[in-house]
Order: structure tokens, then C-alpha cells, then sequence
């Protein structure tokens, strides 16, 4: 595409170039209206060339000024009727609008911007084990299909199943143990002093607790930001979610059929939504409504706030793979975590089969669009590996948590790979 578009200029160049020697070449008339009649192509991200067709262009690049969405281009190179353009970074989608000398014109469709996302290394180095460091130096041994929540300090907290601990990281990537000391029961305590079976899930709550299940030990457990743990109740819980509003607790059961619960105050529990496939995980959007990955089925089910009526089902039941598009089209593969961030925006974390098994084809995070329930790869994508990168060429290996933080950034509890991974907006 690029080879061509260059091959077109320089074509039409000469062209212009041709004419100048019999009538002066072409001229842009003030008085007459810019117009962009179509660009290709319609999509792509930052530093796709973009071709402008039109009318009442003008040679001297000088005076030629293009934006997208409002974001200033890369003017690359102009003819009499075409302009070669450079998406900039974080331009966003919409209109392309092309300036001479202040005299204007706007293209009638959007540009699709597609923004990038790059997978990197918060913490761990791929070993099973344990070690507190920072970064690389640190080690994990997840394990199982473990969650993971980010504070608004932006402190990661890490369910550690295999390794029967909470890990906290830094926003710097230092990693300590927060509560657990390895041996394999239940104990309250602060730090190392506190036992855990196998903590799968963690949640903050507006304070900045972390509420901790341990499916094994039928227990969730709060933790406060010094390690000192505290029963909740006794519950078989494996996903969590708060409510941030009220600070009300959620928790699927992961049976089938399966159920989601509210935890009431006295620490007992209410079954609210029942008949489910292998529930996995909850969360809560800003209204209160409930979102439920249905492991058993790979579809994520909305029940409305309150009456718990069921809303939007996104992914098509029974039916596998690595499918985007609308709710109704779009595939999933045994998924596992969810998050939902500032716009209620979902991701799901793909690979939540029991072993993490390398032949899932959801190696990686979908995202879903509020409101449209529109599905995507956020990153990742069908392959199992280790690799940090953006977009498709990131690999991870069974991605079975993810939370997102208040400033957008996504981290991924990253199974086999023994990694926590942070994905980073342009």
C-alpha cells in the first residue's frame, strides 16, 4: 500500500509538474470550498498513511494543514487532488479536515482510529517459585486461576494460589507479601502471621481493603492495606466484585448449575441469580449492574441492578473461539476474569479452562464497548507464549485475571507464564 501511494504522488507530481510548464501549474482558489470526496484507507492506527481525494488542493505544502479528529497530521506529500497524510498518535476517530491558508474542508465519514496497546512486564520472571523483589527479580507461582485488583494508589494486589499468598506491586514494580506465608490452612493474622488454601480472587473496596477468596477454605477474608487479616464469612466463593458505591460484596460459586450471591452485613450471604454454567466471576458497573462470566457456556450475562433481571448476553452459548464483533456474533473460549473500568467498558480475561491449556484459542484480553456491547482483542490473541508487544504480538499464556486502573491502565494475571503484565494505552 505504502509503495503504491508513493508510486501515485510522484505519477501525479509529474503530472502538475508537466502542466506547470504550459499554464503555471494549479492554483488554489480562496474563494472556492475545500472538498474531501473519500480517503483510504477508512482505518487504522497511529502512523498509517492516509490518501485524501478532493478538489481545490494545493501544491504548496506550506499552506496545507490536515487533522484528524481535531489532532494534527503529517502532511507527507500533496497534488492537485490528492494528499498523502500520517495518522498521529492519539487522534481518535473522526472527521479528516484539510486547512489552506485557513480555508477549510471536512471529510463527511470518520476516520476509524484504532489506538495501540503494549504489553509489558510488571513483575516476575516466567519461574515457579517465590521470591519479593522488584520486577524480574520477583517470583510467582500462580498456579491456578488466580484474580488480581489494582488499588487507586495503583498498587497491584495478586491472588496466589500455588504459592498461598496476596502479593502487592508497586506502581514501580516492587513486589512484597502482603498476608500468607506459604503453609497451606486457615489462620487470621497480619502478614506472615495469616494462612491461606488457595486464594483464587481479590477485590478493593473504596477504603482500599482487599477482600480475598479462598474457595478451599470456604472462607472471604478482608485484608487491610498493613496485611492484618479478618473473616468476612464462610462462603464457597471464587470471583469477586464490589460494589464501590455501597461497598456491597458479590461472589460466583462456580458450580453448575452455579449462582451469584450478595454478602450481606452480617456476613451471611443471599443467592440473587441462579441457573448458571460454571459462573467464574462478577463485576459491577457504575449503576449497580451486575456483569457474570458463564465459564461453562463462554458467554458474560448483564442482570440489571436490583431487580437482577437478565440484560445483554455478549458471546453465543456453547459456542467456542476467537470471534469479534457484535454480542450476538462474537466467541469466546471458556473465559475466566472480568473487569470493568471508569466508562463501564468490560475486559474478560480468555483462558479459564482448568490447566490453562495451550490449545485455547483466547490467549489474551477482550474488550467490550459499554452501550454497544461491541467485542474486540484488547491484546494478546489466539497463540500461547511469552512475549511483551503491542497489539497481536504480544503472547501470553492462560490470561486468567485482569483489573483495570483508575487511569486506564490493564494488568493481567498472566498464569502459566508466571508474570503479571501491564498493557499500556499510546
Amino acid at each position: 500500500m505504502k509503495k503504491f501511494i508513493y508510486i501515485l504522488l510522484a505519477a501525479a507530481t509529474a503530472m502538475v509538474s508537466a502542466g506547470c510548464n504550459k499554464d503555471k501549474g494549479f492554483a488554489h482558489n480562496p474563494s472556492a470550498p475545500v472538498v474531501i470526496d473519500k480517503f483510504t484507507p477508512a482505518a487504522g492506527g497511529a502512523g498509517t498513511e492516509v490518501l485524501l481525494y478532493g478538489t481545490n488542493f494545493s501544491t504548496d505544502t506550506n499552506g496545507v494543514t490536515v487533522t484528524v479528529n481535531g489532532v494534527k497530521a503529517i502532511v507527507e506529500g500533496v497534488v492537485e487532488d490528492r494528499i498523502l497524510i500520517v495518522i498521529p498518535t492519539k487522534a481518535g476517530t473522526g472527521p479528516i479536515e484539510v486547512s489552506i491558508n485557513g480555508n477549510k474542508g471536512k471529510s463527511k465519514d470518520a476516520f476509524q482510529y484504532q489506538p495501540s496497546y503494549t504489553a509489558t512486564t510488571l513483575a516476575g520472571n516466567g519461574s515457579a517459585g517465590y521470591s519479593d523483589g522488584k520486577g524480574t527479580d520477583a517470583v510467582f507461582n500462580i498456579g491456578n486461576r488466580c484474580g488480581l485488583d489494582v488499588d487507586d494508589a495503583g498498587n497491584v494486589y495478586v491472588a496466589e494460589g500455588e504459592n498461598r499468598r496476596i502479593r502487592k506491586i508497586t506502581p514501580g514494580g516492587v513486589v512484597t507479601t502482603l498476608a500468607g506465608n506459604g503453609n497451606w490452612g486457615y489462620k487470621e493474622g497480619k502478614g506472615t502471621e495469616a494462612e491461606f488454601f488457595v486464594p483464587i480472587d481479590v477485590a478493593v473496596d473504596a477504603q482500599g481493603n482487599i477482600i480475598t477468596s479462598d474457595p478451599a477454605a470456604w472462607t472471604i477474608r478482608k485484608i487491610t492495606p498493613d496485611g492484618t487479616t479478618t473473616l468476612i464469612g464462610w462462603f464457597e466463593a471464587w470471583g469477586l466484585g464490589i460494589d464501590k458505591r455501597n461497598g456491597k460484596i458479590y461472589f460466583a460459586d462456580a458450580k453448575k448449575p452455579g449462582s451469584i450471591y450478595e454478602v450481606t452485613a452480617d456476613g451471611n450471604s443471599t443467592k440473587i441469580i441462579t441457573g448458571l454454567d460454571y459462573p467464574s466471576d462478577v463485576a459491577v458497573d457504575s449503576k449497580g449492574n451486575l456483569f457474570v462470566v458463564q465459564n461453562g457456556s463462554s458467554v458474560i450475562s448483564e442482570f440489571k441492578a436490583g431487580t437482577w433481571a437478565p440484560g445483554v448476553t455478549i458471546g453465543q452459548a456453547g459456542q467456542t473461539g476467537l470471534v469479534n464483533g457484535a454480542a450476538t456474533a462474537a466467541k469466546f473460549d471458556f473465559p475466566w476474569g472480568i473487569a470493568i473500568d471508569r466508562n463501564d467498558n468490560l475486559f474478560i480475561a480468555g483462558n479459564g479452562t482448568w490447566d490453562g491449556s495451550p490449545v485455547n484459542s483466547n490467549q489474551c484480553i477482550r474488550f467490550v464497548e459499554a452501550g454497544t456491547w461491541k467485542v474486540s482483542t484488547y491484546t494478546g490473541g489466539s497463540t500461547a507464549g511469552f512475549k511483551d508487544g503491542t497489539g497481536s504480538a504480544a503472547l501470553f499464556n492462560a490470561p486468567t485475571g485482569v483489573a483495570v486502573a483508575k487511569d486506564g491502565l490493564v494488568y493481567v494475571s498472566d498464569r502459566k507464564n508466571n508474570r503479571i503484565r501491564k498493557v499500556i494505552a499510546e
